[in-house]
Parts: C-alpha cells; sequence; structure tokens
C-alpha cells in the first residue's frame, strides 16, 4: 500500500480542486462570523439544516480589498447588512485549496436579491403563523391614551433616530411635557431579538404605568431592518398590554414589527409628531367642548332671562288684565240686569194689559153693552135655565129692566 505524506495529499487535492473549480461558481450559505482585517473581510460560513437547526456544513473565505470595492460599488448602502452575522447569501466564489490552510473560498461578487427574497419570503411565513395564532390585529384592537405623556422607548440611545424623537418632542410649540424612558436595545445584527424582547418585559413589569411603548431607529435599508422580521419579536409586540408604535425607518416596506404594531410609522419624527397631534386633538376637543359649555350657559342666562323678563311683565300685566276684564264683566252684568229689568216691566204690563181687558170684557156692563140680557130671580143672576123657578123673573138690559114670569 502506498503511503503519502500529508503535504503530498493536500497537494493532490490542490490539483484535484484547481482542475474541478477552474471557474467561479455560485453559492448559497449563511454567514456565521464575520471581522476585518486592512481593508480584507473574513468570513465563516454555515449551512444548517432546515428542521433540526445543526450545522451541516462549514467553510471559511475572504474578501479581498479589491473585490471588496466592486461589490461594494454594486450594492451600495445594503452591503453593511449583506455582510453581517446570520444572513444568508448568494455569493460568487473561486475554490482555492492550500498545502497548509486547506480550503478557502474567496467571495468574489455577492446577489443582493437572493438575500431580499429569502427575506422577503421568511416574512410571508411569519406573518401567515402570526395570523393563525389569531394576534395579527391583537394590538392594535388596544385604545391609544388621549393624552400620551409617559412614554416608554426600545432604542439604542446612540441612534440618531432616538435623537431625533427626543428632539421633536421637547420642541414641540404647545409646550406639552412629556416623561420619556429609555430601555437600550440593539437595532440592528443577531442581538436585536433577545434584547428587544427583554426590554418589553422590563416595561411590563415596570412600576411606571405608561401610555404607549416606542420602538424607533435611524433609517437604513431594508436589510438594515430584517432583525424585526422576526417571529417572536412580532408576536411579543402583537400581544404586549401596551399599544406599541413603530417608526423604524423604512420609506416603502413594512417589516413584521410594524405589520403587528397599533401604528407603523416612516420615522422616529413621524412618531413624535404622530404622539403630538394625539395630544393636540385632545386639547381641540376639550377646548370645543369647553366652548359649547359656554355657549350653552350663555344661551341657557339668555334664556332664563327673558323667561323672568315676562314673567315681570306678567306679574304686573295680569292684575291690570283682570281688573279690566272684570269691569267688562260688570258692564255686561249691568246691561243684562237693565234688559232684563225692561223686558220683564214690559212683559209684566202687556200681561197686566191683558188681564185689564179680560176684566173689561168680562163686566156685565160691557157684556150688556153688546146687546146681551141677564136674568135675575130674587136678587141674584141665574146662569142656567134649570136654576130658574117658577115666577117673577127680571131681565136686565143695558138701559133698564123687565119683570116677566115663569109658569
Amino acid at each position: 500500500m502506498q503511503t503519502y505524506s500529508l503535504f503530498e495529499l493536500n497537494e493532490y487535492l490542490k490539483r484535484v480542486v484547481a482542475l474541478n473549480f477552474q471557474d467561479p461558481i455560485w453559492i448559497h450559505a449563511e454567514i456565521n462570523q464575520i471581522s476585518e482585517s486592512r481593508g480584507n473581510y473574513y468570513l465563516e460560513l454555515v449551512e444548517q439544516d432546515e428542521k433540526s437547526g445543526n450545522v451541516v456544513a462549514q467553510s471559511s473565505a475572504a474578501i479581498w480589498y479589491r473585490s471588496f470595492l466592486f461589490i461594494k460599488n454594486k450594492v451600495g448602502d445594503l452591503l453593511p447588512s449583506l455582510l453581517s452575522a446570520g444572513t444568508l447569501v448568494e455569493i460568487k466564489v473561486k475554490v482555492e485549496f492550500n498545502e497548509r490552510y486547506g480550503m478557502k473560498l474567496i467571495i468574489e461578487d455577492i446577489n443582493p436579491e437572493y438575500t431580499i427574497g429569502v427575506l422577503e419570503m421568511e416574512r410571508k411565513k411569519i406573518l401567515e403563523r402570526l395570523k393563525k395564532a389569531s394576534v395579527l390585529d391583537k394590538n392594535k384592537s388596544i385604545r391609544l391614551p388621549s393624552v400620551i405623556q409617559k412614554i416608554a422607548v426600545i432604542s439604542s440611545d446612540r441612534a440618531a433616530g432616538y435623537q431625533d424623537f427626543v428632539s421633536q418632542l421637547n420642541k414641540n410649540p404647545y409646550n406639552y411635557r412629556f416623561n420619556i424612558q429609555l430601555f437600550q436595545a440593539a437595532m440592528q445584527g443577531r442581538n436585536t431579538e433577545s434584547e428587544v424582547l427583554s426590554a418589553i418585559d422590563k416595561i411590563e413589569n415596570s412600576r411606571t404605568k405608561f401610555d404607549t411603548v416606542v420602538i424607533i431607529r435611524g433609517g437604513g435599508s431594508k436589510l438594515d431592518l430584517s432583525a424585526f422580521d422576526n417571529y417572536n419579536i412580532g408576536h411579543r409586540i402583537a400581544t404586549s398590554r401596551y399599544p406599541i408604535v413603530t417608526g423604524i425607518g423604512h420609506d416603502i416596506d413594512q417589516t413584521v414589527a410594524d405589520v403587528v404594531s397599533h401604528t407603523s410609522l416612516k420615522t422616529p419624527t413621524a412618531v413624535a409628531n404622530f404622539i403630538i397631534e394625539q395630544n393636540l386633538f385632545f386639547e381641540a376637543e376639550i377646548t370645543q367642548l369647553w366652548q359649547n359649555v359656554v355657549w350653552l350657559s350663555n344661551e341657557k342666562i339668555k334664556q332664563e332671562t327673558l323667561r323672568l323678563e315676562q314673567i315681570d311683565y306678567l306679574v304686573r300685566a295680569i292684575p291690570m288684565e283682570i281688573l279690566r276684564r272684570n269691569e267688562e264683566k260688570i258692564k255686561n252684568i249691568e246691561y243684562q240686569l237693565h234688559s232684563i229689568k225692561n223686558y220683564e216691566l214690559k212683559k209684566h204690563s202687556l200681561e197686566l194689559q191683558a188681564i185689564d181687558s179680560m176684566i173689561k170684557a168680562l163686566d156685565p156692563e160691557m157684556v150688556l153693552k153688546r146687546g146681551f140680557a141677564m136674568v135675575k130671580q130674587h136678587g141674584s143672576y141665574a146662569s142656567k135655565y134649570a136654576d130658574l123657578e117658577s115666577g117673577t123673573l127680571e131681565i136686565v138690559m143695558q138701559d133698564g129692566s123687565l119683570e116677566v114670569s115663569k109658569v
């Protein structure tokens, strides 16, 4: 059996690699570690099993300074996010093997679209999980206080966005005062998840009862915000007992943290303005209510004053009116009495005249004048023939009488 020295083996492997990988190739990997020295970057690349998370492959890689300048010119502001631990990348590598140092991958190019695509797919999966957990809109259902004064801020004190936020609040033209308490957390990189979760726990366990929680950071690329496309952060924000407002600095895309928060705004300054406007709206409502109260009070005073004036007028006018009406009634009664008196007198006069006429009509003198005669016997007038007895009768007429006999 032929025996090889280690150098001979590695030299053979070097020839095999050089023969089979003459041209650069594109690979997918995760950056596990990265460091810089004199313009060169040294990386440790890994691949993890999707189910178990165990590392199934590992290799060293390097970006020489000239390649770094090329990549930087190509991807621009995305470069810091692409070259960070935990990022999945698609890279163009030249495979080299050194007898002493073993295999190394020399990175010549990076495809940022791959990383963005992977992050977007992961973001959609996370949102779907949160939706199935029925927490996607949970934080939005919390009522935001009408007045916001006690604000818990999750950010880094070194972040320009935090300074902008505080400055915007403190310089508000309405002289509103705010109690701002910072809870430090990384806003980028691998520590973001653990530190943001810890900050939320501290806020909810604090003795201070906050009005709202604000998560802010300065501007950045979509990749800079990838730490907030995280299921645990999203779930914790969604289920927080405080309404959470985010302003993590992206004009177009929304992270998972933005989607599940109570209110999502583009920048820390926009968050500060939102809080100021919330308080201003409340003040305007109170001012309007006060104006309504003043107006209603004045209207009530006017109405009551008018009512009192009317009562005063009636108090003075009603007795005079009653007196006038009573005088009219007395006059009417006097007139009626006078009319009744005249009527009764006239009626009784007519009755007396009628009686007098009747009496006169029944006067024997008047009867005799009309040509009648009356029969008297024994000094009494007789009205019936049967009442007459045999003997002498006196026939009385107007101008005399005569005696006759009844047999």
